[in-house]
This record gives C-alpha cells, sequence and structure tokens, in this order.
C-alpha cells in the first residue's frame, strides 16, 4: 500500500483519494509550507516532491513532473507506484506537437474539441460556434470520446497492479483531477469548463450537491449566448420521454433530456457500450455536453461513451470485460493500452505487467471476417518477429476460465 507524508504525517494514498474532504486542511496547509507532499513508496535521501493541485473545492496529488521514473516501478513482489510513470514514455512527451489536439503540459492536459463551448445566436437566427481563436499552424482538434480516453490513460486508469480487486469511483475521482490540474480546454480552464462526478456519499450529500450546483449555475443562457458544460460519470440508465430520452449518471438523479437522434446516434458510434448499460459486469462511463434550454431544463447536446469493466478499466468488448474481470479477481498486473495515436501497430488488447517479459494477451471475438483474420495473422507475425509472448482467447473455441494464463513472477 502506498503511503504519502504531507502536514507532519504519513497517511495511506487510497484515503487521501477515497476521502478528499478529510484531508482538505491538511493538504492546504502542505501547498502552503512546503509546497509539496511525499510520496513514501521508495526511502530517499532526497524525498519524492508530489504536486497538491486544488480542482473545486478539494486538493489532490499528483505526480512532480518529469519525476515519474523515480517512484518504485514494481515487481513480482509488490506493485507499481501509482505515481511510477516509465523514463522512455516521460521523455518522448517533450517533442510536443503543437498542432496536436491534445497536449499534456506539466501543468495539465491543454485540449482542443470538436465542441464548441460556448454558442452564439447570429443575428439572422442561426447558430454559430464560438470557439477559441489559433494562430500560426492549424491545430486539429479531438473528438469527446479521444478526450476521455487520454484522461483515463494520463491519469492511469488503464493499468492495474495487481493489489486489490476493487476500485469504485471515489478513486476515478481522485485520479482523473489529480491529472487535469490547471487543463486548459478550447482555451478555458477546466475547472469552469469541466466537472467530474464525485462518488455519491450520503454524509457529503449536501456539500456534493452544491459542488454540483455551482457547476450548473453557469451552465446558462444569457441574451443570445449559450454557455454549455462538460459532464463526467457513470452512465445509469437511457429512458424514453414524450419528446426523446432522458440519460441520468450514477453519481446523482439529475435528468439531461435528448433527441432520439442523439440516442440512435450513440447507439451505433459506441455499440459495444450501449449493450452494456444494464450489465452487472460492466460498468459505462461518458462524457456529456450540456446547456440549458429556454425552461432552464439540461439538455445533452453530444456526448460519449467509454465500456469499462467492474474496476473501471476501459474495454473494446463485453469480452474483455469479462477477461479483465478475471484478471483483476486472480490479483494480476496488467494495463489495456489505448491507441491515441496513427503509426501504433500493434496494440494488445491486454498486457500482463507481473510476467517477464510482459506477455500479450490478445481476445479474439470476432472470427471469420476476413478483415479480422488478417489483422490477426499480422499482429502475429509481428509478435514472432520481436519475440514476444502472447496468450490468445479465442472465445468461440474456450470458455474464459479453462485460459491458461502464465503464472507471475
Amino acid at each position: 500500500m502506498t503511503e504519502v507524508f504531507f502536514d507532519s504525517a504519513p497517511f495511506a494514498l487510497s484515503d487521501v483519494q477515497e476521502n478528499p474532504a478529510r484531508y482538505l486542511a491538511r493538504l492546504e496547509r502542505a501547498k502552503v509550507t512546503p509546497g509539496h507532499a511525499v510520496c513514501l513508496c521508495i526511502p530517499r535521501r532526497e524525498p519524492l516532491r508530489l504536486v497538491i493541485r486544488r480542482y473545486g473545492k478539494f486538493c489532490h496529488l499528483a505526480g512532480w513532473p518529469e519525476d515519474g521514473h523515480r517512484h518504485f516501478p514494481g515487481n513480482t513482489n509488490a506493485p507499481a507506484c501509482p505515481f511510477y510513470k516509465d523514463h522512455d514514455a516521460q521523455s518522448s512527451s517533450g517533442n510536443v506537437d503543437t498542432t496536436a489536439a491534445i497536449v499534456a503540459t506539466p501543468v495539465g492536459i491543454n485540449a482542443k474539441l470538436d465542441i464548441a463551448l460556448v454558442q452564439r445566436e447570429a443575428a439572422s437566427g442561426a447558430r454559430r460556434t464560438g470557439r477559441p481563436g489559433h494562430s500560426g499552424a492549424a491545430r486539429r482538434a479531438a473528438s469527446l470520446l479521444a478526450f476521455l480516453q487520454t484522461l483515463w490513460m494520463t491519469s492511469r486508469l488503464n493499468r492495474w497492479n495487481g493489489l486489490a480487486t476493487s476500485r469504485h469511483w471515489g478513486i476515478c475521482n481522485a485520479m482523473l483531477l489529480a491529472e487535469l490540474g490547471d487543463a486548459v480546454i478550447n482555451g478555458e480552464s477546466a475547472q469552469t469548463a469541466l466537472h467530474v462526478m464525485r462518488r455519491y456519499e450520503e454524509a457529503d450529500r449536501a456539500a456534493i450537491n452544491a459542488e454540483f450546483d455551482a457547476f450548473l449555475d453557469a451552465v446558462a443562457i444569457a441574451g443570445a449566448t449559450s454557455r454549455r458544460g462538460l459532464v463526467i460519470g457513470e452512465m445509469n440508465e437511457i429512458a424514453r420521454t414524450q419528446f426523446g430520452y432522458s440519460l441520468s449518471l450514477r453519481q446523482s438523479a439529475r435528468k439531461y433530456y435528448c433527441s432520439s437522434d442523439l440516442v440512435a446516434h450513440a447507439e451505433k458510434t459506441f455499440a459495444h457500450a450501449w449493450r452494456a448499460l444494464g450489465d452487472r459486469s460492466a460498468r459505462v462511463v461518458a462524457i456529456l455536453l450540456v446547456e440549458r434550454t429556454s425552461k432552464g431544463h439540461l439538455r445533452l447536446v453530444d456526448l460519449a461513451a467509454m465500456l469499462c469493466s467492474a474496476t473501471f478499466l476501459p474495454c473494446d468488448s463485453i469480452h474483455e470485460v469479462v477477461l479483465a474481470n478475471r484478471l483483476v479477481t486472480e490479483h494480476r498486473a496488467f494495463e489495456k493500452p489505448m491507441r491515441m495515436k496513427k503509426g501504433e501497430e500493434m496494440l494488445p488488447d491486454f498486457e500482463l505487467t507481473d510476467t517477464a517479459p510482459r506477455y500479450h494477451v490478445e481476445v479474439y471475438g470476432m472470427n471469420g471476417m476476413p478483415a479480422y483474420e488478417a489483422r490477426k495473422q499480422a499482429k502475429r507475425e509481428l509478435r514472432l518477429q520481436r519475440g514476444i509472448p502472447a496468450i490468445e482467447w479465442d472465445v468461440d473455441q474456450t470458455p474464459l476460465m479453462q485460459l491458461t494464463l502464465p503464472p507471475a513472477g
């Protein structure tokens, strides 16, 4: 269990993440003096500093810029420190593509998304998008799904250390907010543009609702301008209404109303996630773009949905969900590689990080399709050339529990 030190005392990192209100005063004091917290994963003469970032009403811990490789990398006897980052990955992040839609900086993500946070009514009555200007080379724009996946990857929510067998939304909230820091979205501070739902706790209900209401107060219509907001949470249900549909998140009973066309688009675009709604073995995380109607209701303008395992590990299919759930139950350490740019020619479905060498894990669930079979064979040949061992699960041939995994260690 990773421990951190601040305000003259050590604490379990998991407790700090799960109970941000409990540690607010202590973290605020440490943010002033000495200006950081300390990670205790490895005894060092020079402390492993941690950034104390304030997001909304609470403070969260994040890794010190360019320092992730100094944390405990993990081995067969103990999991990696949650703040550990591969040194090569850190070094490559210095080659910044100024035209990239999403750029990771030492203080947080800078993202340009293909949505409008401000909508203005033109003189003719037609709606026009309000987007920040950009000089120099044209900058690309990312989809909501790409942004959500980037947040998951930079927050290391696509990794599992094999220590626990559960992870609830409170941990996800803390890890996301720690990485957001002073993030910028379409030229605006993420503090005003984005709200990551807090885990619902009856004892903190009033504070949680007040925090969310304060964010939504800015989602309003002022004259010819409509101000929008982004919300991230776990999807609960979709229900039909007289004029379309309503959507709710698990962390709040609030309803977001949307058109039948938007739901039809989501069903097609995020098919695996949509089909998993109501499946207790899976979770569906959504990022919502919302605005106010003239009557004060919250209207859903756009959304993206991401399928996850029971412990919020991103997955590409329900077959990956059940495999990820098994790996977690068996205390395996692994990660879900995520394709964030072109040229990544061979990403496995999962990668075991508790074996030496690491094993690729492939889930074959679309057998018989020519393009799929060709891609499968190409990846096999690449692994053979590079000497990468692999485990392949053909869902049509082998029950999951009969799949043999290499031992850890």
